[in-house]
Order: C-alpha cells, then sequence, then structure tokens
C-alpha cells in the first residue's frame, strides 16, 4: 500500500511528525490507561498474559513488568516505547485503540469501526447502483 501524497507545510513534515510520535502514542496511551478500569498492575498483568499465551516476548526479559509499564507510560522518558506488539497488547487489554491513532496518522491513514465501516459499504454500494443505473439508461437510450 502506498501512502497518498499531499501538500505539507512547512512545519508539518514527515521528520516532524516522526519526531512527536513517541510523545503522541505515550500520551493516547496514558489517556486510554487513566480512562480503563483496570490498574497499572492490572494492565501489566494482563498483558504479559496475552503475551505469553500468543508466545509473544513484550520486553527482552519477557513478560511485561510494572516497572516497564510505567516507563513506557511515562511521557519524560521517550528512550522507553513499546513495541508495535506491545502497543497493540495494551489496546486489546484496555479495549481501547486510541493509542494506535497516532501511527495512523504519521502514515495518513486513520482506522475506522464497524459502524462507519458500514457507512462507507453502503456509500460504495450507492455510487455503485447509481453508475450502474447511468449505464442502463445510456443503453436504454441507444
Amino acid at each position: 500500500m502506498s501512502l497518498p501524497s499531499q501538500q505539507l507545510s512547512l512545519f508539518d513534515t514527515p521528520t516532524m511528525r516522526l519526531g512527536g510520535l513517541g510523545r503522541a502514542v505515550k500520551l493516547a496511551l496514558n489517556r486510554a490507561a487513566r480512562e480503563s478500569k483496570l490498574s497499572r498492575e492490572e494492565l501489566a498483568q494482563r498483558a504479559a498474559a496475552l503475551a505469553e499465551d500468543a508466545g509473544v516476548n513484550l520486553c527482552p526479559g519477557g513478560g511485561l513488568g510494572l516497572n516497564t509499564l510505567n516507563k513506557w507510560l511515562d511521557i519524560n522518558a521517550p528512550g522507553y516505547m513499546p513495541s508495535l506488539m506491545g502497543l497493540a497488547v495494551l489496546c486489546r487489554v484496555m479495549g481501547e485503540a486510541g493509542p494506535m491513532a497516532p501511527v495512523l496518522e504519521y502514515l495518513d491513514l486513520e482506522a475506522i469501526g464497524p459502524e462507519d465501516k458500514r457507512y462507507r459499504d453502503v456509500g460504495r454500494a450507492y455510487l455503485e447502483l447509481k453508475q450502474a443505473r447511468q449505464g442502463l439508461k445510456k443503453a436504454e437510450d441507444r
């Protein structure tokens, strides 16, 4: 899949956007963790259990501990970022995909949920029906 091309402003370059990506992910993770009904301890335990069941290491030592989770959530610790797998696991455990949004936005993409997907599909079907009707009308007028 190629990235859509668009004119960027002087202050909206891929380099500048990449520089702020880590902070944006951490802010979104913090928001999701704060709004989660789970404590940080529960988040770490559930994330570690999910990763272990899947045979995935979230950290060099294997499972995810509370100290590492706290570093991943600390916006003042830019050297500690969750891996893509870590981010995906945390999003799944919290039931919140919002922390993935900054990554998608960096790539000029966005995720849609089931309801938005349905509206997209209905809109696409409507346009296809409209084109088919126009084709039918042209064929009848010949």
